[in-house]
């Protein structure tokens, strides 16, 4: 997957909390007041779905530093990783506006967390699997029960004391929709003359389990796929009990789903209610199947 040029954060936004905002370092100063709960929201001017964040946190005592994705407001759901939080040293957190805040993931003991140390920290969001690395070790891989809403990027502090944030980079991943279709003509032919050129055109990659190369089970190829894709697009014309397996995974899995079917085929029972895009296999109905995944995407690409 590969990254788009990676950007330094110049410009901040504090929202909850009290900050310090110089030279390239973010520092929380502590709660507004002592009443309620002690934290601090800090969002930067960096909005991704799918993409890597580089920072370097530095805690004092009895404190968490973590950077948020997927924010959109208080009142959304939203996700931090990083430092500390629940008693641990490595947290992947979901705040539901309903709910409050819950460790999906929660690693090490938090007194192994040096005050004042400066950690290296990249999370990275790809579909919807988050790895979170410190000092170049992989502490946590989760995948999330459904997508990431595209938002803001920013910092998240946990208690009374200070958390510095220094040198935010974030870059962007190309997104990748994974194909699920029999592989025989005609469905290789709108795989490689429509469905991957429209995707390419939102600057998506398209591609499918036999794509993939190396050692290992191909079934654990699909999982990864389906996990890791933005959008999966499935041709669902002819039976087949692998195309219905990888569209199931998909549903658990709430992945925004596009269906193709030819015209005058009728969709098995399980998935008849969903909306399809219904195609002629021939010239035209090429263009008609271009039209309607354009619409599509253009809708999945702006939520």
């Amino acid at each position: 997957m590969e990254d788009s040029e990676s950007k330094p954060i110049k410009s901040w936004a504090p929202i909850v909390g009290r900050w310090t905002i110089e030279n390239g370092t973010v520092t929380y100063d502590g709660p507004e007041s002592e009443a309620g709960h002690p934290f601090g929201i800090c969002l930067s001017s960096a909005r991704f779905g799918e993409g890597k964040i580089h920072v370097k946190v530095e805690l004092s005592a009895d404190t968490a530093g973590r950077v948020l994705f997927g924010f959109r407001s208080q009142a959304e759901t939203y996700w931090t990783a990083g430092l500390g939080g629940y008693g641990r040293a490595y947290v992947l957190s979901e705040f539901n506006p309903t709910l409050g805040w819950r460790a999906t993931t929660a690693l090490g003991s938090h007194t192994n967390l040096v005050p004042e140390k400066s950690y290296e920290l990249e999370m990275k969001l790809a579909g919807q699997v988050v790895y979170l690395v410190v000092d170049g070790v992989r502490v946590i891989e989760q995948v999330l029960g459904q997508p990431v809403a595209f938002g803001q990027v920013g910092v998240f502090a946990w208690g009374r004391g200070k958390v510095r944030f220094r040198d935010m980079v974030v870059s962007q991943l190309r997104g990748k929709v994974f194909v699920v279709m029999k592989f025989s003509e005609p469905y290789r032919q709108l795989y490689s003359e429509v469905i991957q050129p429209v995707a390419s055109a939102f600057d998506l990659e398209a591609y499918n389990a036999s794509e993939v190369y190396g050692p290992g089970l191909i079934l654990n190829d699909i999982v990864q796929g389906l996990v890791e894709a933005k959008v999966v697009i499935a041709e669902v014309t002819p039976s087949s009990e692998n195309v219905f397996y990888e569209l199931g995974y998909a549903h658990a899995l709430d992945k925004p789903t596009i269906l193709l079917a030819e015209r005058g085929k009728q969709p098995p029972f399980d998935i008849a209610g969903y909306r399809h895009i219904f195609y002629d296999n021939t010239i035209g109905g090429k263009k008609e199947v271009e039209e309607g995944l354009r619409k599509h995407l253009a809708a999945i690409m702006r939520e």
